[in-house]
């Protein structure tokens, strides 16, 4: 019997077992989420309440260990650490010494927790469970009056075997490709600021009410996601595509959780392109959304959705298990997401609503969340809090005009947005260093 069947906190996602030989070079392997607090925060609480909540997520406390072919989770029994972030030059790595082997970083500065994962344990939403609960013992370990509404995975219910399952397992059947978009060769790029490989991002948040955008969105009949993707693809497009006959494309993940139900917190999401065409251009925006609403519409079938994700998680796992020499299998790895995010223009990830009780919102200011572009030029993540919208641009290099053309478009739909651009250090990760950790 395998290790994964008598401890399923073991488990590696299909998918997600990608992530586990790639770098942050390659792909966006080390999400961040920002959570603004309504005062300084205390990291002995903050790392109390940690230590607390993997009680609850015992399938956080992992590290990685190298055999001869391949990265394969061990169960990690150190203490969790918090980390002080100095907004700018501070950089760590994750999985390694840094953070005793966790595949999580806890940081903060000031008013601010910094939470990170090594994107092959789970998927945003995954991860938005384990915030939810640290967020929750650091307020009640404040003193603060919260209650958990039912919100929070929290000591009150019970860890399961199902919360770590792998979800593509479910994927039991063969799927039809029949009417999934077929992707031309040639996409639009920004080519000199395409796989720069181990250099500083910039981050722009676009913050809005989100009720200014919805009014458009219902006034024309289509989805916030509808105007939000064509316009930056419009305005990545203008500032990079020359003219160009080829689209720009929107890679776009897509939770599985809403067709094939699993209470999993691992990482159990797919991918739709979707293009911006050349001929967009000649088009008014209103007719380029509707457009884009019933394109959405369309791949969003779930036979689609389920072929790709199927399709994927069956790649990811042959090279998995493939036996071939560790090394070999890295390089591969590497490549392989490499490749994957290349045949795209830009990522554009959507997890929506950042959802806490009533009783912790007096206490958290603001949330956001930043995935890097790696190799790509630039990733938009969007998500909201407490009624605000939120676009998180990273990108290369330091010319804003994607951010600000952003701006502008959104300001002539009636919506009022405010800009604040900083530096982003992205967190490091390979999967040797953080098997340097076995032996903790």
């Amino acid at each position: 019997m395998e290790l994964q069947d008598q401890f399923p906190m073991l488990r590696t996602d299909s998918y997600g077992k990608i992530f586990l030989y790639c770098n942050q070079t390659d792909c966006a392997c080390v999400p961040r989420h920002t959570i603004r607090m309504t005062e300084p925060v205390d990291p002995e609480t903050l790392q109390e309440a940690v230590k607390t909540a993997l009680l609850r997520f015992p399938h956080m406390m992992l590290g990685i260990q190298a055999t001869d072919t391949q990265f394969v989770y061990r169960m990690n029994v150190q203490e969790p650490v918090v980390l002080p972030f100095d907004g700018l030059w501070t950089r760590y790595t994750i999985g390694s010494s840094d953070t005793n082997g966790h595949l999580f970083l806890v940081g903060y500065q000031d008013d601010t927790i910094y939470m990170e994962y090594q994107h092959s344990i789970c998927d945003g939403r995954g991860f938005e469970e384990f915030i939810r609960c640290v967020l929750f013992h650091y307020l009640k370990l404040r003193g603060k009056p919260v209650e958990n509404d039912g919100t929070v995975r929290g000591l009150d219910t019970v860890y399961t075997a199902a919360e770590s399952e792998d979800g593509y397992e479910r994927l039991d059947r063969e799927y039809s490709p029949a009417g999934i978009y077929a992707k031309p060769k040639q996409v639009v790029h920004a080519d000199e600021l395409t796989d720069l490989g181990d250099q500083p991002e910039v981050v722009s948040e676009l913050t809005f009410p989100f009720h200014e955008l919805r009014a458009v969105a219902h006034e024309m009949g289509v989805s916030p996601l509808s105007i939000l993707a064509p316009l930056f693809s419009r305005a990545f497009y203008r500032r990079y595509g020359k003219g160009a006959d080829a689209p720009v494309i929107s890679q776009i993940p897509v939770d599985l959780r809403p067709y094939v139900p699993s209470p999993t917190t691992r990482y159990f999401i797919c991918f739709l392109d979707l293009p911006y065409e050349a001929a967009y251009e000649q088009l008014e925006l209103p007719e380029v959304f509707r457009r884009t609403k019933q394109f959405l519409k369309e791949q969003m079938e779930p036979e689609r959705l389920l072929y790709r994700a199927k399709r994927a998680s069956d790649t990811c796992r042959e090279l998995h298990e493939r036996d071939i020499p560790l090394a070999d299998k890295i390089r591969e790895g590497g490549q392989l997401s490499k490749n994957f995010v290349l045949e795209d223009s830009f990522l554009i990830t959507n997890v929506g609503e950042f959802k806490v009780s009533d009783s912790m919102k007096p206490y958290i200011r603001d949330y956001g969340a930043l995935l890097p572009c790696a190799a790509q030029p630039c990733a938009m993540l969007i998500s909201s809090y407490n009624g605000q919208m939120k676009l998180s641009i990273t990108q290369r290099g330091h010319d804003l005009d994607l951010a600000t053309q952003m701006v502008a478009q959104l300001a002539g739909l009636g919506v009022h947005v405010s800009i604040l651009s900083y530096p982003f250090y992205v967190t490091k990760y390979n999967g040797m260093d953080a098997s340097e950790n076995s032996a903790l």
